[in-house]
């Protein structure tokens, strides 16, 4: 399915450091406890040696997310920091091990979950900014995204003939956007229906007298439903660019029209969704700069200081030192656990948001003339989720705070009324000069340095949309720059993908940080 503004690029609404692994890692919970009950039970969790969780787990906030999903407490809820102490509470027995095995993603979830009358086992992936895959459940290789209503009709031993006539009935009988019939050794069998509206009391109506051992409905964790069986307005870059000439249409015109096409939903409720999205960025920019207090990170707080240092003349007044304060505002709600709105992920939070809303200080309060500069930089996004990725565990920060910054570029091009050309232009030079971007957080914590990548892809971005509006070629359009960064980051090794196993991760101070961090 293509990617989704409000799926893959601007969210999720999220406390945590890491999108990619607190958010994904709740979202992942969250299917499992629809799936079963593991809180009357036992929980085993895997993570490949190899891959990035292995090192990564507790510190970036992927156990945290996972105990809180599986328990049923909402991403956003503040007592998803005590998951421990929860838990323990209520009596979920759940444990974490580091072993050897073939992953398909450095964000692999090996899950066993044991109750009183079944196992059942889960092959989860984190694939980025909170995006999920579930790839195989009990040996049947599925593929759940999150984005639909997803109905399991599990059927042990019938005959052949009974299974097909059952699949048939379910496929002729129900509204779904589609359905699958797995197979599992010899007689076990698994029918996958996908829907947008919930089947569950349907489905029990139709499967009686079948062998049916059990089914399960799973409600959607993604805020987009997917399914629409209509033809999107444009598939590419130059598609787009072609419409927007045709019709006279800036970016974020275009994203309206995507997105209400994409998601079956009309141009207002787009709008509207995003005017949430801001307003949720701009009220923790407030909280940020008004002080935030939290012991288990690096960075107290700092955002305060541009502005200080701004009044009494000690540093240079330029608009960057307001995108400065907000990007750090930003960043330090993320680090003391606040909510935040993950753009295109937790870790490159602080930029897009710190940009626009700097930018858009002393020019504009409309809150839907920023909401559509948002817009506009999502479906930059969007082209980036669809040839590529944003999991700094695959392609390195380059990926996060460089895909922002191409981003956040596009979103001030739009927020000065340049034009969707302009728009593109700037994003193609913005992640021109931030490829091969590593990501190496220092302490495990999802701060250092980060908060520094965060200020210059702003910067970048800045000065991108500047310098696109003022007229200069980019040279490379912006959909071969996407593939240059994925032949980056394929070429990147895994020590330089937020595996905390090289660059500054590695320094003496950062070793002697995790230390005294993790006592």
């Amino acid at each position: 399915m293509n990617p989704s503004i409000f799926n893959d690029v601007i969210g999720p609404v999220m406390r945590g450091p890491s999108s990619s692994h607190t958010a994904a890692a709740h979202r992942i919970g969250a299917i499992i406890r629809q799936v079963c009950l593991p809180d009357i039970g036992n929980v085993l969790v895997e993570f490949d040696r190899k891959g990035s969780l292995a090192t990564t787990y507790e510190g970036q906030g992927s156990a945290m997310g996972l105990i809180s999903g599986l328990l049923g407490l909402s991403i956003v809820d503040p007592s998803i920091v005590r998951y421990n102490e929860l838990a323990k509470e209520r009596g979920l027995d759940i444990k974490f091990m580091v072993t050897d095995f073939e992953a398909p993603h450095p964000n692999t979830y090996k899950i066993q979950v044991e109750n009183e009358d079944q196992e059942l086992r889960f092959l989860a992936v984190s694939t980025g900014g909170g995006m999920i895959e579930i790839n195989n459940f009990n040996g049947f290789e599925v593929d759940i995204c999150g984005d639909y209503f997803e109905t399991l009709v599990y059927c042990d031993s019938p005959t052949d003939d009974k299974i097909q006539t059952l699949f048939q009935i379910l496929k002729d009988q129900t509204i779904h956007s589609e359905i699958y019939l797995y197979q599992q050794g010899v007689d076990n069998y698994l029918v996958n229906i996908k829907s947008r509206k919930p089947l569950l009391d349907k489905v029990n109506e139709l499967v009686t007298g079948y062998d049916v051992k059990w089914i399960r409905q799973i409600d959607p964790v993604m805020p987009i439903l997917s399914g629409v069986n209509k033809p999107l307005p444009f598939a590419s870059v130059d598609e787009m660019l072609a419409l927007a000439e045709q019709n006279d249409m800036d970016l974020a015109e275009l994203a309206i029209l995507y997105e209400s096409e994409r998601a079956g939903i009309d141009s207002q409720k787009v709008i509207s969704l995003m005017r949430d999205m801001v307003l949720t960025i701009k009220n923790s920019i407030r909280e940020g700069l008004n002080g935030t207090i939290y012991k288990d990170r690096i960075l107290g707080q700092q955002s305060h200081l541009m502005m200080e240092a701004e009044k009494t003349n000690r540093i240079f007044r330029t608009p960057m030192n307001t995108m400065i304060a907000y990007v750090t505002a930003l960043m330090e709600v993320k680090s003391s656990m606040g909510i935040i709105v993950a753009a295109p992920t937790a870790g490159s939070s602080g930029l897009l948001g710190g940009a626009i809303f700097g930018a858009a200080e002393g020019l504009t309060e409309d809150i839907d003339r920023i909401a559509k500069a948002f817009l506009a930089a999502g479906l930059v996004g969007v082209f980036i989720a669809g040839k590529y990725t944003f999991a700094a565990e695959e392609g390195g920060c380059q990926v996060e705070c460089g895909a922002a910054s191409g981003m956040a570029a596009a979103g001030l091009v739009q927020l000065i009324g340049g034009t969707a050309w302009q728009a593109i232009n700037a994003s193609s030079m913005a992640l021109q000069n931030i490829l091969g971007l590593v990501c190496d957080p220092v302490a495990d914590r999802v701060e250092v340095p980060c908060l520094g990548k965060n200020i210059m892809g702003a910067s970048n971005a800045l000065n991108s949309a500047n310098m696109s509006i003022a007229g200069f070629d980019p040279v490379i359009p912006l959909d071969e720059v996407i593939d240059a960064m994925k032949s980056v980051g394929d070429s990147m090794p895994s020590s330089l993908c937020c595996t905390g196993c090289g660059g500054l991760s590695i320094t003496p101070t950062a070793i002697r940080l995790h230390k005294k961090l993790k006592h």
